[in-house]
């Protein structure tokens, strides 16, 4: 059998086994955040690691008793971040996690006496206090600079090699939440039903 045979089968062989290519990452690659303190926190980690098979190591149980609007940037650190830090050095996933899910029940609002950042930008590049007011009359903002630029939008590098902010240690991070459980839980499945599908519609790709 000569070589371009040889070859030809080889990448028939190669495509009959590779059924199925996450480009975007898998389970392996997330780390799932429930508040242990809220039953349909924890039944809706549980859902989405079945669904996602997210193992038992990337699972992480935090404990808050406290509202679910806003909480103070030193609560933030101490109930996720710190833990969240702490368990990926000890599991050995520092390099492995990019993504990070927290499952309802956690203030979507971090606060501190320098301004207010949703609590995934905090996961994402950290807390980013408020600048000067852009103009006479207006408040302060942490709005970006007309200049600022994303090095990862369109890169197709892992994020972990191009992550914003000061630090390697930032994610991509969502609060998957809802009014109530079934709700949510109807999010992850129509994920799920999404994978390997295309649009069946006709679908812009615009740049601005």
């Amino acid at each position: 059998m000569n070589t371009h045979w040889r070859g030809l089968i080889g990448l028939v062989l190669l495509c009959a086994l590779s059924s199925r290519l996450w480009a975007g990452g898998s389970g392996l690659n997330v780390v799932v955040v429930v508040n242990q303190n809220s039953t349909n926190s924890v039944q809706l980690g549980n859902y989405y690691c079945e669904q996602r098979q997210v193992p038992p190591q990337n699972f992480l149980r935090a404990s808050w008793t406290g509202g679910n609007v806003q909480w103070l940037r030193s609560d933030f650190q101490t109930v996720i971040l710190n833990p969240l830090l702490s368990m990926l050095s000890a599991r050995q996933l520092t390099n492995q996690i990019d993504y990070v899910l927290l499952c309802m029940d956690f203030p979507y609002r971090v606060t501190d006496t320098n301004g207010a950042n949703s609590t995934t930008t905090a996961l994402f590049s950290g807390f980013i206090p408020d600048g000067a007011a852009p103009g006479p009359g207006l408040p302060t903002s942490c709005s970006l600079p007309s200049a600022s630029s994303n090095a990862y939008a369109g890169s197709e590098y892992l994020f972990r090699s191009m992550a914003p902010g000061s630090s390697k240690t930032n994610f991509l991070a969502v609060m998957l939440t809802s009014s109530n459980l079934a709700q949510a839980e109807l999010v992850i499945d129509g994920g799920v039903a999404s994978d390997g599908t295309f649009p069946t519609q006709t679908v812009y790709l615009i740049k601005s």
